[in-house]
């Protein structure tokens, strides 16, 4: 009975001295690496959150921010922009920004933005806007135009290709082709071009389809060839008649 007592005791001194402190050791390494990880996704969802907040502020004052070339200003290379640009001096290169770009300078380029208003202006170039285009008087334009709508009260040298409705006023000069959807054009302009109302509602095909000269054409095309001998006949003694 002693020895079997010394023996149990031995095998507990042996379990708590050997056994539990490792078990415990690795309980302790187990929970300080989720403590870690835990801290570490913490901080990376901060961190995240930080940033998408800092890109909507960005976003927000790109979108509000206006750049200024001003009138004494020369720009030699391309301009590009997340939100507006106001040319009062020249650039030579292109131009291409997110929000509205105004032009009252010399622009030798392309330019692309979401809206474009040229006033008293010189630009050299196609114009590409998501919206609407505004062309003032004074304005000269040697390049294409393209936009949802347009008003034009400056000279224009290209073609226009406007998706939606289009105002040619009074003072403007249009040399090329104009494409809309509707058009008015003020008494005083001068267009040298075809005008198309390819953007339309109208089907000028089934329009044309319907006219009494076609009915006319299909019915003598479908009259029995008694009936034909007959008219003939009838013009050929009117004729004679005459």
């Amino acid at each position: 009975m002693g020895l079997f007592k010394d023996n149990k005791n031995e095998s507990r001194q042996f379990f708590e001295s050997d056994i539990q402190p490792d078990i415990l050791e690795e309980k302790k390494e187990m929970l300080s690496e989720s403590e870690q990880l835990g801290s570490d996704i913490d901080r990376v969802i901060n961190e995240r959150s930080n940033d998408i907040e800092h890109m909507d502020i960005l976003d927000d004052d790109s979108v509000e921010e206006t750049a200024v070339i001003t009138a004494g200003l020369t720009v030699t290379g391309n301009l590009d922009s997340t939100g507006s640009i106001d040319i009062y001096g020249t650039v030579e290169g292109d131009v291409s920004c997110m929000g509205k770009l105004t032009v009252s300078g010399v622009v030798r380029g392309a330019i692309g933005a979401n809206e474009v208003f040229a006033n008293d202006a010189q630009i050299e170039g196609d114009i590409h806007a998501t919206g609407s285009v505004k062309i003032g008087k004074g304005t000269v334009i040697i390049g294409d135009l393209y936009g949802t709508s347009a008003v034009i009260a400056g000279a224009v040298k290209g073609n226009i290709d406007i998706e939606g409705p289009v105002i040619v006023d009074s003072t403007a000069i249009v040399v090329g082709d104009m494409k809309f959807k509707t058009v008015q054009i003020n008494n005083g302009a001068t267009i040298e071009g075809r005008c198309s109302q390819c953007y339309g509602d109208v089907n000028t095909e089934a329009v044309f389809q319907k006219n009494p000269f076609a009915k006319a054409e299909h019915k003598a095309e479908q009259m029995p060839e008694a009936e034909k001998d007959s008219e003939e006949s009838d013009i050929q003694s009117v004729s004679e008649d005459f």
